[in-house]
């Protein structure tokens, strides 16, 4: 029987998975396993499970609790007895190595003493294995009352314990750049650490990047005085004393490793942008994202293949904040590290595969000078590499599945979540796909709230609400929207909203003076081809929602080809480019409102010009040519 506590509550005997059923037999597990081989007092479980105010029968409801954990052990195991009653409680029978938290401990006590010894790389060996037995928080998916709460507290300082101490042993072994990634997301993650902080400033030092570490000292310095009104330690004073003067001390250092050894072994990437403060709505679809990712016990297990879930929507959905959001939440489960690339530049150019698997290894720990220069020979490199750790892959704006596959991980204890416009179909993996549309009217004035400040926006919220209304409720327009009032205390939104009410103007509405979102909208339908680029333009210079008939008549008045029309659609539908909805007399196209406005401007159409008009020119001018369709307007 094999016990663990240190992630999801499991009990694995030799028939599999013998957990209980019931939430409180399993949270009185829960307790006699942190306590196993002691005996637990009947009063003590009473008061874990109901507080100050138990029940009248009490204890007879502890006994069948008694009774259902003993009945799930031994259906799990075909022995017993695990539990025994005593006079003052019960006793879980526990063996040497059947529990998870005994061989951590025995793992933490082993690199301790290896640190002791002046020997860091059996230290740092010792304490990664140690903090891979953690799964999640302790006991997470079990409720916890009083008791476990504090027991759950104790747990997670040990941990935060051996990771300081892991660390530390890397430092000593001379690694520092390599940890500066892990060492930037613990410290967004744990901004009141001195430790942890101590630990950034250094290896920053030490790798030539001061400024990183003054910004560390900075971030902990503000956090500590806004939070707890307290200044850090002497000892981090001293050391930011020591980085502003470049006058470091001397670090111990140990023998290198052994001949064959590479760094990778000592790296956990902890690559994920941090978190938006304000992100507002999108309850349901981050809930997805993270049910599909996240693993569960030995279901997860079980699975065949890696977990992938794709985030789709159009341009200005919020895909890459949602999927930061929901990351964050499932980082907890994977202890082998979280990485994270975007997979198109600036400019709209996409990376190549190659590129990205370049930067996924060198994150990874893996020396520059040793990486193969082909993408199959990288890709399989990254898969064995993957395959022996529990892996968060974050890849940001894929643009076809063969950019993607090679970037994947075979292991089914690895997640991926993706963010694409397009559905990319034909992915290996066990897919999930999320997709992305415009905020309700109530998440889109709370987030227009969250940048603007909430009890400005409460004073005007139905002008509020037909604002984000007139944007399709697109993350990209109500977020800009919100930053120029935040910039303008003395702007209303109803001035914003007079302005948007005229098509005309209701783009430059968005345009604040530093704001360059836009020019993402017009970057992003470079990437489409030709044919659809030219569908794409017609469809903005014809009045919304336009009839499948009038498209087509369209397209052949321009002298465009209308033998490619399902094809075009389906394209410019599959990358979100064009919504399809169904009337009386057929299907219907529109184009999503920020897109039809950059892509249409500076030149418009009068709302009644036919199709023959449009097609011709309305008003004698041509429609724009590729240049302007590519979001020369930015």
């Amino acid at each position: 029987m094999l016990f663990s506590i240190l992630g999801p509550v499991e009990v694995r005997g030799d028939r599999g998975p013998c957990e209980p059923a019931s939430p409180m037999s399993r949270q009185v597990l829960s307790l006699l396993l942190v306590h196993a081989n002691q005996v637990v007092p009947l009063e003590s479980l009473v008061e874990e499970l109901w507080d100050d105010t138990p029940p009248k029968l009490a204890r007879k409801t502890v006994q069948t609790y008694i009774y259902h954990v003993r009945k799930a052990l031994r259906e799990g195991a075909g022995g017993g007895p695990w539990v025994q009653t005593e006079s003052r409680g019960y006793r879980l029978r526990v063996g040497a190595g059947q529990l998870d938290l005994w061989r951590f401990q025995e793992l933490c006590a082993r690199g301790r003493a290896a640190l002791s010894e002046g020997r860091p790389g059996p230290a740092s060996d010792a304490f990664r294995e140690a903090l891979a037995l953690w799964r999640g928080p302790a006991f997470s998916g079990t409720a916890t009352g009083a008791l476990l709460s504090a027991e759950q507290a104790r747990l997670e300082d040990l941990r935060m314990a051996a990771l300081e101490q892991r660390i530390e042993a890397d430092m000593e072994l001379g690694v520092h750049r390599e940890l500066l990634s892990e060492l930037k997301g613990l410290t967004l993650a744990h901004p009141l650490n001195e430790v942890l902080a101590g630990r950034l400033m250094r290896a920053a030092a030490r790798s030539g990047h001061r400024e990183v570490a003054l910004d560390a000292y900075r971030r902990l310095r503000a956090a500590m005085v806004g939070e707890l009104g307290l200044e850090p330690s002497a000892e981090v004073r001293d050391l930011q004393r020591s980085v502003l003067e470049d006058v470091l001390p001397p670090e111990r250092r140990t023998a290198p490793a052994p001949a064959g050894e590479t760094v990778g072994r000592v790296v956990i990437p902890a690559e994920l942008p941090p978190r938006t403060v304000d992100f507002t709505g999108r309850g349901r679809q981050v809930a997805a994202i993270v049910a599909a990712g996240r693993p569960a016990g030995e279901a997860a297990s079980a699975l065949p293949a890696v977990r992938v879930v794709v985030v789709t929507g159009g341009v200005g959905t919020g895909k890459t904040v949602t999927a930061v959001e929901a990351s964050h939440q499932l980082r907890g489960h994977y202890p082998g590290g979280q990485l994270f690339a975007t997979l198109h530049r600036p400019d709209g150019a996409p990376v190549s595969s190659r590129d990205a698997l370049t930067s996924l290894l060198l994150s990874s720990g893996h020396p520059d000078g040793q990486l193969p220069t082909a993408v199959e020979d990288l890709a399989r490199l990254f898969r064995s590499w993957t395959s022996e750790r529990r892996m968060l892959v974050v890849l940001d704006d894929a643009g076809s599945p063969g950019q993607l596959i090679p970037l994947l991980p075979s292991s089914p204890d690895c997640a991926v979540v993706v963010t694409s416009r397009w559905r990319l179909e034909g992915l290996p993996g066990a897919v999930t796909r999320v997709e992305l549309k415009g905020m309700s009217d109530e998440e889109g004035v709370a987030l227009l709230g969250g940048a603007a400040g909430a009890r400005r926006i409460a004073g005007e919220r139905s002008h509020a609400a037909e604002l984000v209304r007139l944007y399709d409720g697109l993350p990209l327009a109500v977020r800009a929207l919100g930053e120029r009032l935040a910039a303008r205390p003395d702007l209303r939104v109803r001035d914003l909203l007079f302005r948007a009410r005229d098509g005309g103007q209701r783009l430059a509405v968005l345009r604040g003076p530093q704001h360059d979102s836009l020019r993402r909208v017009g970057t992003a339908h470079q990437r489409l081809p030709a044919a659809e680029r030219e569908l794409l333009s017609l469809l903005c210079w014809l009045p919304r929602p336009v009839r499948e008939r009038d498209l087509l008549r369209a397209m052949g008045l321009s002298g465009r080809r209308a033998g490619e029309f399902d094809r075009l659609v389906e394209s410019l539908v599959a990358s979100h480019s064009v919504e399809i909805a169904e009337c009386r007399e057929g299907p219907a196209f529109t184009v999503p409102v920020l897109s039809r406005l950059v892509l249409s401007e500076p030149l418009r159409v009068d709302r009644c010009a036919s199709p023959r008009e449009v097609a011709g020119g309305a008003g004698g001018r041509n429609p724009p040519d590729s240049a302007v369709l590519a979001g020369v307007c930015t």
